[in-house]
C-alpha cells in the first residue's frame, strides 16, 4: 500500500466521495478580494455546499461564471471572458460530462486545436467518473495553471496536499506542486502563500530556472528589487541566455528608474523571439514586452518609437489600461491634447487608476481637461 502512495501520480484510485472533498470548500468566504479592493471571488453556497462562483480581474471585470448542481457537479455553464468583457472560452456541461467546448480570439473568430484545452477536457471528464483520481486531479491543477485558471488550479493542489503528507509525494512532483502553487498564489495576490511555496520549491531544487525566475518574479511584484535580482543574476548564472529572466529585470530596472539599463534588458528580452508569445499565455497582463519597452521609450524620449511598441501591446489587448495609459503620456508631450484625451478616456475606462492604486489617470484628465 505504501508503494501505491509513493508512486503518486502513476495509478493512484479514487479516494474519497464527494461529501468529503466538499469539505474543502466549507472555510472559502463568500467574497475574496484583490489588494485593491475590487472583488476577485464571489463564491454561491447553500446549506455549506458550493453550487457555483465568478472569478474577476484585477480591474472588476469578469473573468470566469462556474454553475455546479446540487450534487456539486459542473452543470450548465461555464464561461471565460477576455478583460474587455468578450468571451473567450464556452464550456457546456452537463453533471460533469463536457458537452461542448468553444473558444474565441479577441475578434471573435473560433479558435480549433488549442491542446491544452483539449487535455482539459480529457481530465474533466476522466474525472466527471473518478473525481477523486490524484494523477488526473495533479494534471488538471497544471493545465488550469498554464491556461491562467488560478483559483481553480490551486483548489486540485489543495486536494492533493490534503490527502498526502509530503512524504508521500516524489521530490520532483514536491517542486513541481510547489512552484506552480506559488506562481498561482502571485496571482491571486496571497503573497505570503506565494513567498512559503516558492522557497518550498528552491529548497528541493535551487538550480532549477523557473523556480528561480519566478521568485524574481515575484519578489519584482512586492517590489524587493534587490533580493529579487539576487535570483535572477543565479538563473543567468545557469543560463545566460534566460529571457524570462531578462524580461523581469527590465522590468525592475524601469521601476527603479534606471531606465537605459532597463531597456539593454528588454532588447535581449525581445531578440528571442519565444518572449513575443508571452502575452498569449497572460492575456490579463499588461506589462507585456512591447508595453515595458513602450514606456522605456517614452522615459529615455524616444517618443515615436514608444507609440509603436504601444500600439502593439494594445493589438494584442485591447482593454490593456497600462498601455493606453502610456501612450497618452506620449500625447501629452508631443502637445497632441486631442488625441491624449482620447487615450486617457480608454485608460479610465478600462480602470487603470484602480488596478494600479493611484490617481494619475484622474488627475490628468483634471489637470489638461477640465472643460471638456
Amino acid at each position: 500500500m505504501n508503494k501505491m502512495i509513493v508512486r503518486f501520480l502513476l495509478f493512484l484510485i479514487p479516494l474519497l466521495g464527494y461529501s468529503q472533498r466538499a469539505k474543502l470548500y466549507k472555510d472559502l468566504p463568500i467574497k475574496s478580494y484583490y489588494k485593491n479592493g475590487n472583488i476577485r471571488v464571489v463564491r454561491n453556497f447553500n446549506s455549506g455546499k458550493l453550487l457555483g462562483y465568478k472569478t474577476f480581474y484585477r480591474s472588476g471585470a469578469i473573468q470566469s461564471n462556474y454553475v455546479f448542481n446540487s450534487k456539486g457537479h459542473h452543470d450548465s455553464i461555464a464561461n471565460f471572458y477576455y478583460p474587455n468583457g468578450k468571451v473567450k472560452t464556452v464550456w457546456k456541461y452537463k453533471n460533469n460530462i463536457v458537452k461542448k467546448r468553444i473558444d474565441y480570439t479577441l475578434k471573435g473568430e473560433v479558435i480549433k486545436g488549442k491542446k491544452d484545452y483539449k487535455r482539459l477536457r480529457e481530465c474533466n471528464d476522466y474525472l466527471s467518473h473518478y473525481r477523486n483520481n490524484l494523477k488526473y486531479t495533479f494534471l488538471r491543477a497544471k493545465l488550469n495553471s498554464n491556461l491562467g485558471f488560478y483559483d481553480e488550479a490551486l483548489e486540485d493542489f489543495n486536494f492533493i496536499l490534503s490527502k498526502l503528507s509530503p512524504s508521500q509525494i516524489k521530490r520532483s512532483a514536491q517542486r513541481s506542486i510547489y512552484h506552480s502553487m506559488a506562481i498561482d498564489y502571485t496571482y491571486t495576490e496571497d503573497y505570503e502563500k506565494a513567498l512559503m511555496y516558492g522557497f518550498k520549491a528552491l529548497a528541493i531544487q535551487n538550480d532549477n530556472q523557473a523556480v528561480l525566475n519566478n521568485l524574481g518574479w515575484l519578489l519584482l511584484r512586492i517590489k524587493d528589487y534587490d533580493l529579487a535580482l539576487t535570483f535572477l543574476d543565479k538563473c543567468h548564472e545557469i543560463n545566460p541566455k534566460n529571457y524570462y529572466a531578462f524580461f523581469n529585470k527590465a522590468k525592475i530596472y524601469l521601476e527603479k528608474g534606471n531606465y537605459q539599463k532597463a531597456l539593454g534588458f528588454i532588447e535581449k528580452t525581445i531578440l528571442d523571439e519565444r518572449s513575443h508569445k508571452l502575452s498569449r499565455k497572460n492575456i490579463s497582463e499588461e506589462k507585456t514586452i512591447w508595453a515595458t519597452r513602450g514606456e522605456i521609450y517614452y522615459r529615455l524620449g524616444r517618443l515615436e518609437e514608444g507609440i509603436i511598441d504601444l500600439q502593439k501591446a494594445l493589438e494584442e489587448n485591447p482593454a490593456n489600461s497600462y498601455a493606453y495609459r502610456c501612450l497618452a503620456l506620449i500625447y501629452i508631450d508631443n502637445n497632441q491634447l486631442n488625441k491624449a484625451y482620447i487615450t486617457l478616456l480608454k485608460a479610465e475606462e478600462y480602470k487603470y487608476d484602480k488596478i494600479y492604486e493611484t490617481n494619475e489617470v484622474k488627475e490628468l484628465l483634471s489637470r489638461y481637461y477640465t472643460s471638456k
